[in-house]
């Protein structure tokens, strides 16, 4: 049985759609009543627990054999995924596969990079068989930060400046997890897994102004005010771990595209066209 945490985010609920669909027993990690009922109705057995509290974590591991790790986005990420790969190591995991960032570095001065590279470190340094799969901006993201502005004003803010970004879809993220959780081959091996195309936040807006049928603009933003925007979605650590993610990218950080999807799963990735065409409602109009 393949145990999932992080099971309700966007790569969360891709991967178990993924080994669901090859017939995987899957067991998800999750906090709320709701979250498990809804997965139980899918065929997913979902743990209720607190992947922070050891207690939690050795009574999910019972009976796994690989462990697919998401951790959320906030200050106790570091010391989670620590628990997480010692008890890993107890329990006799076969399979760590450790979702993290592009960019991920014990020396980096992104709160949420520093605490991906340290993590790292620490699986690498535990004994579990492990695999690093590091991700970059997903296009789940796009109806967070921009679907507003959009439909009321006809523009995209961001402190992106210039920068290029290869978007990727939670979807192919999902397809890669999968087939890294189901071989051997894959273990000890990191991949850095980006979309198909590297586009500037102007491109962006392009691309929306064709779908729509409207004007979109891009505008740059200061982190004050991007970091200010993101208090009313998170905390003000992850609100100021994600501008940081933010400067990363401006600086160039997410100008890459691999062929780890290609490679691995034998499909083409989703293009940022194909993703808004088959979203489109969510940035017009009611």
């Amino acid at each position: 049985m393949i145990l999932v945490t992080g099971a309700t985010s966007a790569v969360g609920k891709a991967v178990i759609k993924e080994l669901l669909a090859r017939k995987v027993p899957v067991r998800a990690f999750v906090r709320k009543t709701a979250d498990a009922a809804k997965l139980q109705a899918q065929g997913v057995e979902a743990f209720l627990g607190d992947m922070t509290k050891q207690a939690s974590v050795v009574q999910a591991l019972q009976g796994i054999e690989s462990v697919y790790l998401i951790t959320p986005v906030a200050e106790h990420l570091l010391e989670t995924e620590v628990l997480w790969a010692q008890e890993g190591k107890k329990a006799g995991i076969r399979h760590l596969v450790k979702q993290s960032e592009i960019g991920a570095d014990p020396q980096s001065l992104s709160p949420l990079l520093h605490y991906h590279g340290k993590a790292e470190d620490a699986i690498r340094a535990s004994g579990v068989p492990y695999t690093i799969l590091r991700t970059l901006f997903l296009m789940q993201n796009f109806e967070l930060m921009y679907a507003r502005p959009i439909i009321t004003q006809g523009m995209m803010y961001a402190p992106l400046a210039d920068a290029r970004m290869s978007y990727v879809d939670a979807r192919d993220i999902g397809a890669v997890a999968a087939h890294l959780l189901g071989e051997e081959k894959y273990q000890y091996k990191e991949y850095d897994v980006t979309g198909p195309e590297a586009i500037t936040c102007t491109q962006l807006a392009e691309i929306f102004s064709s779908l729509l049928h409207t004007p979109v603009r891009y505008a740059t933003i200061s982190d004050e005010e991007a970091e200010k925007a993101l208090l009313g979605l998170y905390s003000p650590w992850t609100a100021h771990a994600v501008v940081t993610l933010l400067q990363f990218y401006r600086q160039g950080g997410g100008d890459l595209v691999t062929r780890v999807i290609e490679d691995v799963t034998a499909r083409k990735p989703c293009t940022v066209v194909t993703y808004l065409t088959e979203h489109l409602q969510t940035f017009q109009t009611v």
